[in-house]
């Protein structure tokens, strides 16, 4: 007879089988651990996404980049159409549609097509753009810029110095170096002149910065073009400053057309009068003493410059010193010229010795330094400026903050401001990706309703 098979195995009632039914049982429960913080995660990441992300979420689901197993798109889209404040503040989850941005915009994964079928689904979904915060991006000044998109309708007269096509720009030219540089009013154009003509022996001129003209074969093929950009905020005091004077009556005695902004000279005559606001006479000793010192003014200049900039429409500017940067890098049908490196003014020593070393060799301005542009004093206290008045000079700058990737002053953060065509729903300053790839700010400048 023969023998039964043996059990393979221990037994069910077995010692070791008791062991090993132990162990599962603490698997288990340590998965079910896990599971419920993941659903409570998960839980808590849906009640607290802003209705901005919602929308870009709801653009990608458009697109076919995020599906229902992923998000509940039903539940996204009744967030984005909710006329009601979000109750937290924006969070991590905006970063994320900055990195999607960054990535569609870059050239990663290029060989992998994967950017190229991005940017074609986001053309042909239905016309909800992505929304993220200004300087969000992971680009530089100048890669951000060659997204950028500023709408003639809106920026057209912000184009000036005769750009026109771009094929006729002023720029600062080294032909030794190969080097353009296009000047921005109020943004280091003082300190760059002086450098380009002393060091890299510029001479002013005019070039062609279609971006045709810099490939192979092209008439500018081997150059680079840079130049500085200013914080948009802290830039406007200055052209202010400087459009107020070059735009005074007594500048312009024949002039038969009326200042836009009469009344900014309302009881100034003549530049005398002018210096006896910034610098009464019983404050100082002679006339001199008025040059480089900080303006005494009792809120007279303070109060006219925040009606100016509540009455501002950012579309028409009186004077050049009032353009915004991006339509001085772009045509006249609003796309970006040609830029190969754009600096910041708040490194302009560094920024101009990574130029030097680059052009002119290392240690090029060992012990030299940058000299300084030309600077005055504020004429108007900015201290005496509202913080409503800094938010409004925000979003009529937005463009450039959007365009060259700038983040947002402390002062211009939170919901404050009505979108266009929603009055009931105040909300953060934001920018856009549109449907053809093109960079935009979320707000457009205008006269808003008293």
């Amino acid at each position: 007879m023969m023998a039964g098979r043996k059990r393979l195995g221990p037994t069910p009632n077995s010692p070791k089988n008791k062991k090993n039914g132990s162990r599962s049982s603490s698997t288990n429960r340590a998965l079910a651990a896990l599971m419920l913080v993941a659903f409570i995660f998960s839980a808590a990441t849906m009640f607290i996404i802003s209705p901005t992300v919602a929308r870009s979420i709801a653009s990608l689901d458009n697109m076919g980049m995020v599906s229902e197993k992923d998000m509940n798109s039903n539940q996204l889209r009744s967030t984005s159409t909710s006329t009601s404040p979000p109750t937290f503040p924006p969070g991590a989850p905006r970063s994320t549609i900055a990195d999607l941005i960054t990535w569609m915009l870059s050239e990663r994964d290029k060989d992998a097509h994967t950017q190229h079928s991005a940017l074609s689904r986001l053309e042909d979904s239905p016309p909800t753009p992505l929304e993220f915060l200004p300087g969000s991006l992971s680009l530089s000044h100048a890669q951000t810029l060659q997204h950028c998109f500023a709408d003639p309708r809106i920026y057209g007269k912000h184009v000036q110095g005769n750009r026109e096509d771009g094929s006729n720009v002023p720029v600062s030219y080294s032909e030794k170096h190969k080097l353009a540089y296009v000047m921005l009013p109020k943004s280091g154009s003082s300190t760059a002149r002086y450098m380009l003509k002393n060091e890299f022996h510029a001479r002013e001129t005019k070039k062609s910065l279609q971006p045709k003209e810099f490939k192979r074969g092209g008439k500018m093929e081997g150059v680079e073009v840079i130049s500085f950009v200013r914080d948009p905020l802290s830039r406007f005091f200055s052209q202010y400053d400087e459009a107020y004077v070059r735009t005074t009556p007594w500048q312009n005695p024949g002039s038969n057309t009326p200042h836009p902004f009469p009344y900014l000279y309302e009881n100034i005559h003549t530049y005398h009068d002018y210096e006896d606001i910034f610098c009464p006479v019983s404050t100082r000793k002679s006339r001199k003493d008025c040059i480089y010192r900080p303006s005494k003014e009792n809120g007279t200049l303070a109060s006219r410059f925040e009606r100016f900039v509540q009455e501002y429409d950012g579309r028409d500017p009186f004077d050049i010193h009032l353009t915004l940067q991006v339509p001085m890098m772009s045509s006249i049908n609003g796309m970006p010229l040609h830029m190969t490196q754009i600096y910041n003014t708040t490194d302009s020593e560094g920024g101009w010795k990574r130029i030097a070393n680059q052009f002119l060799g290392e240690n090029a301005l060992e012990g030299r330094g940058v000299i300084a542009g030309r600077s005055f004093p504020r004429r108007f206290k900015s201290d005496l400026v509202s913080v409503e008045t800094q938010r409004r000079i925000c979003e009529l700058t937005l463009l450039d903050y959007c365009c060259l990737n700038l983040p947002l002053p402390t002062v211009c953060l939170g919901q404050h401001y009505f979108p266009w065509g929603n009055d009931a729903v105040r909300r953060e300053l934001f920018c856009v990706l549109d449907a053809k790839g093109h960079i935009q700010p979320g707000i457009f400048p205008g006269i808003r309703k008293s």
